[in-house]
């Protein structure tokens, strides 16, 4: 700013009438100041003396006065890692843009304008004093005349170079005797016309032409988009009069940049440099028009953003703005521009349907640590998807694809890919919450299977599993480890599936790691960024760097290298990520996670489809990519194996295409054994299957399979058998043993259960006993009226009495009816109310005949209903349905004996069970998508109105409160009474339905329509002994997605936020 207004004050002074006094003393005194340094030169007077030394004692010597020139300040400049492709000229806004050029690349015509301009004596004068400029400005400034400048280019030379900003624009006798001393000693220093060339060269590139230009190449490429060498006489003209005026320039002042042209071309002809022909030809000549928006010339932009700070962290801004540095970076330019294409191909092919505008992707050479690629958006110049925004390094959720974090914590504790894992409904408890049941992202389980297939197929369950044994600390240690920086809140289990933030730099990089058989190589972490716990290395995006005068002054000469992992257990995660044909049952056949040569790759995605990510690696390249939206705003439908891996695909296949094929090499201490199947360990006698799977020296499975029975079965019963079953009715069959959670999963999905009751055709058993109670059996619960089966028929058979007594040895018994004379086999003894009891009781059968019989089973009467609520989801949430694929119903079930089940019920229908604690079921959320035409008509009536419809009694009731009125009409009587909800308001209206289900038609704050749909969830719990328990209903909504923003009705509570449930 302060320079601007010496500008325009100066233009003042040169266009008013008449010279101050002041001024008039000052050039009286610059006059002196001129004869007396040239009677130093020329007799070395010593009172001349004096004075030069006095002022002379804090200047710098002539020699600085070159390397001031050349260091004071240039822009810096970004290339690829051949060389080749300028990236980026790096331009401080506050100093603006420049370029050194050699003298023979200046046009002559640019030279001879500025010496016509600016010092038509520069070649001839001596000590580089412009006398003649002086002895002009003097006799002007007497006669009250125009003032005019009498510093030579020698003495503007060392203005803008050696004296200090401050200094420069202050008009004081002691800055120009200084200036003067100064130019004397440099053209001793420099003598001669070669001497003087060089103190054009130097005054030529440092000189400022207005706006953000300095030096004249950086002038021609902003004003007349060309390198300085390439103006023609009409540039260099124009040019060479803009340092006097610099707001008289092309861009802001073209009339003026104009007139000005004339009057250089007119000072080159008066001093002899062009005719008058070739100035006027010069004059109607056209120029160069100004050079686009800078940011339109930036390479890789968002490469060239990130490595702007890696720059300013290890050189210091003042280095990076204006240093004239050469950074050859370690960009590869071509594959940066393939992938640049790649990534808005496909994102061009699915932002209309599904509402995916951005992705990111990173490349990184794993050998080496270098960063090739970084995509940081679809489109820089894209405002409408915040392009700008480096998505490269903004932290987001990972997904999925932070599972081989925690697998690889496991596997250093011991685990392997053979360790066999169960893909059951799981609840995990929460202390103070409700139990956490993560879901996978089919909405499906598939029972147990080996670690190799949980990760393959990036199934929930397992990973949670794993996470609970290893503990949630170790998963983040290794994250933090390979070389992600964020992660530093506390985290639950969900943190497995991906609910902390990554950056995709980072996390590619961990994924280097991977494919580099676990070494990390990259450039040391500067000291004062390093932490314990975190990565010693950063990823490698510089390679070599220059200064000014072409010194070296950084150059990578190799990547250092540090172990974060051991190269077996590396291999085991990449065998997994690497085995296509594990992944199959996930992912189909012929996905995009296959290449033309070994690959491993990992899928995530997010919760509402926020973000879509694929990454994976081979020997050569590791690449991420990452796909969604600047805003968080949900795609549709798009997960990480769906958007994001045909861009990593590409990418790969395009990264290694130059590349000779190589695989991943096995490194020494892994063991492969052959292993059951089923269970993981050493296969055993009855071992069914095998597999062979990899493991680390010396944890290898020790014992035998054990899980696996030989049983033998009785084929007439097809139970297990007894020791009174015939030999040749006996089979033999090996079963695996599995824990109830399992045999719940295979029950459900009607895989084949083993036996677990005796045979009871054959021996004595109860059916076969002459006098037995069959039902109930031993220690059942009861409740109401229960019908006892059983045996009376001993020899000599006369009468049966049952009888009850409380406790296991009752003091006195009840009779349960009268005797009864008739013999029973296997059939119905009597009905027992057991209404009025309550507690534990024993049941006796006496049966007379020729001998008589007693037998007594205990049993237990459980009159108390379970209790049961519902805890998720809560009343009134609202879900939509693009984005909420399914509501997981959790329940609260207390009994004071057991839970049997509980059903579940929405819209008064049922729609599952679940025997299994803590009780839950997940339901796929639907809409009907029904018109308001299917609100039933109301009558005009105020209060209520009762009648009879379709032959059963009808009641209407009105009430109001404010402008919303509610109708309710009830139809039927008792228990059978059904209730219709019908709400007008100012909004809209709303229909709930008997069944409780609904429909909501109203406006948004905008006025635009709003659809909503409302479910009613209750359930219902049953005990072993058949008591049955209702919970109080839960009404929910589900919505559509709008087409623009997602905002949500603030007068419904907020989605209950499930942990992230990315898979995929």
């Amino acid at each position: 700013m302060a320079s601007t207004v010496i500008i325009r004050r100066n233009q003042r002074r040169r266009s008013s009438g008449g010279g101050s006094p002041w001024l008039q003393m000052l050039v009286t005194g610059l006059m002196f100041v001129g004869i007396a340094v040239g009677a130093v030169v020329a007799a070395g007077a010593a009172v001349g003396l004096s004075v030069y030394a006095y002022f002379a004692k804090d200047l710098p010597a002539p020699e600085q006065i070159e390397e001031m020139t050349l260091t004071s300040f240039e822009t810096s400049k970004i290339y690829d890692r051949s060389g080749e492709h300028l990236l980026w000229e790096v331009v401080d806004p506050q100093q603006g843009d420049r370029s050194i050029v050699p003298f023979s690349e200046i046009p002559v015509h640019m030279r001879d304008a500025t010496i016509a301009l600016e010092d038509k004596t520069f070649y001839t004068n001596p000590g580089g004093i412009n006398f003649e400029g002086l002895a002009r400005a003097f006799v002007n400034n007497l006669m009250g005349q125009h003032v005019q400048g009498g510093s030579s280019i020698t003495a503007q030379l060392v203005k803008n170079v050696a004296m200090d900003p401050e200094e420069r624009y202050v008009i004081s006798y002691e800055r120009k005797i200084k200036e003067a001393i100064l130019s004397v000693e440099l053209t001793r220093r420099y003598p001669g016309v070669e001497g003087r060339d060089r103190i054009l060269e130097w005054y030529l590139n440092t000189v400022s032409y207005g706006k953000t230009a300095n030096g004249v190449e950086a002038a021609a490429k902003l004003y007349f988009g060309k390198h300085a060498k390439e103006m023609t006489l009409a540039e260099c003209a124009m040019l060479a009069a803009v340092p006097q005026y610099p707001a008289m320039n092309p861009i802001d002042n073209p009339e003026a940049a104009k007139s000005r042209q004339a009057l250089a071309l007119q000072a080159m002809v008066n001093e002899g440099y062009i005719t008058p022909a070739e100035a006027e030809a010069a004059k109607r000549a056209p120029v160069g028009r100004p050079k686009p928006t800078e940011t339109a010339d930036m390479q890789a932009p968002h490469f060239v953003t990130y490595l702007l700070q890696v720059l300013e962290q290890r050189y210091g801004r003042r280095a990076v703005y204006g240093g004239g540095l050469r950074v050859i970076s370690s960009l590869d330019y071509d594959l940066q521009k393939d992938a640049e294409e790649i990534v808005k191909t496909n994102i061009d092919g699915w932002a209309a349907e599904h509402q995916a505008r951005n992705a990111a992707a990173v490349v990184i050479r794993p050998a080496t640590g270098e960063l090739l690629a970084m995509v940081g958006s679809a489109d820089f110049h894209d405002k409408t998807i915040d392009g700008q925004v480096n998505m490269a390094v903004e932290p987001r959720q990972p997904g999925s694809s932070f599972k081989p974090y925690t697998y690889a914590a496991a596997f250093e504790q011991g685990y392997a890919p053979g360790t066999v894992v169960n893909d059951v409904r799981t609840a995990f408890p929460i202390e103070g919450a409700a139990p956490y049941e993560p879901e996978n992202f089919d909405l499906k389980f598939h029972g147990p299977m080996m670690l190799r297939s949980a990760l393959a197929c990036s199934y929930n369950i397992p990973a949670v599993w794993l996470l609970e044994r290893i503990g949630i600390d170790s998963a983040l240690e290794m994250a933090h480890r390979l070389g992600v920086t964020t992660l530093r809140s506390h985290y639950g289990l969900a943190l497995t599936l991906g609910s902390g933030e990554v950056t995709l730099l980072d996390h590619t990089y961990a994924f280097s790691v991977f494919a580099n058989g676990g070494v990390m190589a990259g450039t040391p972490v500067p000291e004062s960024r390093r932490e314990p716990g975190f990565r010693q290395l950063d990823p490698v995006s510089v390679l070599k760097v220059t200064d000014g005068r072409g010194q070296v002054i950084d150059e990578f000469k190799g990547p250092a290298f540090n172990e974060v992992i051991s190269p077996q257990v590396a291999y085991l995660i990449t065998n997994i990520l690497s085995d296509d044909r594990a992944r199959v049952p996930a992912y189909g056949y012929g996905s995009a996670l296959v290449l033309s040569r070994p690959a491993a790759a990992k899928t995530g995605t997010t919760n509402s489809y926020m973000d879509a990510w694929t990454m994976g690696y081979n020997p050569q390249v590791a690449v991420g990519v990452w796909m969604g939206n600047s805003d968080y705003t949900p795609m549709t439908s798009m997960w990480g194996g769906r958007g994001a891996a045909p861009i990593w695909h590409d990418i790969m296949e395009r990264a290694f295409s130059d590349l000779p094929e190589v695989d991943f090499a096995e490194p020494a201490g892994i063991t492969w054994m052959t292993v059951d199947a089923d269970s993981g360990l050493l296969p055993g006698p009855h071992t069914q299957r095998t597999v062979r799977e990899p493991f680390i020296e010396g944890r290898e499975p020790k014992v035998q399979d054990s899980m696996h029975k030989d049983v033998a079965i009785c084929l007439e019963s097809g139970r297990l058998a007894t020791p009174y079953c015939p030999p040749e009715q006996l089979e033999h069959q090996v079963w695996p043993i599995y824990p109830t959670s399992v045999l719940e999963w295979m029950r459900s999905n009607e895989r084949p259960l083993p036996p677990t009751e005796y045979c009871d055709r054959h021996g004595p058993n109860l059916r076969a006993s002459d006098a037995s109670i069959t039902s109930p059996v031993i220690y059942q619960a009861l409740q109401g009226l229960v019908q006892i089966t059983g045996n009376a028929r001993i020899d000599g058979f006369r009468e049966y009495q049952l009888e009850y007594g409380e406790g296991l040895e009752p003091a006195q018994w009840t009779p349960i009816g009268g005797s009864h004379g008739n013999a029973v086999d296997n059939g119905v003894l009597e009905n027992w109310d057991t209404s009025q009891l309550r507690g534990l009781y024993t049941l006796r059968l006496t049966v007379r005949g020729n001998q008589d019989r007693q037998v007594s089973v205990p049993v237990t009467v459980d009159v108390d209903k379970p209790t049961i609520r519902i805890i998720n989801p809560e009343d009134r949430s609202l879900y939509v349905k693009e984005l909420d694929d399914y509501m997981l119903i959790q329940v609260e079930a207390q009994d004071n004996m057991a839970i049997d089940h509980v059903e579940f019920f929405v819209d008064n229908s049922r729609v599952g069970e679940s025997r299994l604690a803590p009780f839950s079921l997940l339901w796929t959320l639907t809409m009907s998508d029904v018109s308001n035409s299917i609100i039933p008509p109301v009558p005009q009536f105020e209060g209520e109105l009762s009648g009879e419809e379709n032959g059963q009694p009808s009641v209407w009731r009105k009430s109001a409160s404010g402008t919303t009125v509610i109708y309710t009409h009830e139809l039927g009587a008792g228990e059978e009474i059904s209730r219709t909800t019908i709400v007008y308001d100012p909004f809209g209206a709303t229909l709930v339905l008997p069944n409780g289900w609904g429909a909501e038609w109203s406006k948004d704050k905008d006025g635009e329509p709003v659809y909503r749909e409302i479910h009613t969830i209750h359930v219902v719990a049953y005990d072993s002994a058949g008591n049955e328990a209702k919970s109080d209903p839960v009404m929910i909504y589900v919505e559509h997605r709008k087409k623009q923003t997602e905002k949500r009705d603030p007068s419904l509570p907020p989605v209950p936020t499930p942990t992230p449930r990315p898979t995929g």
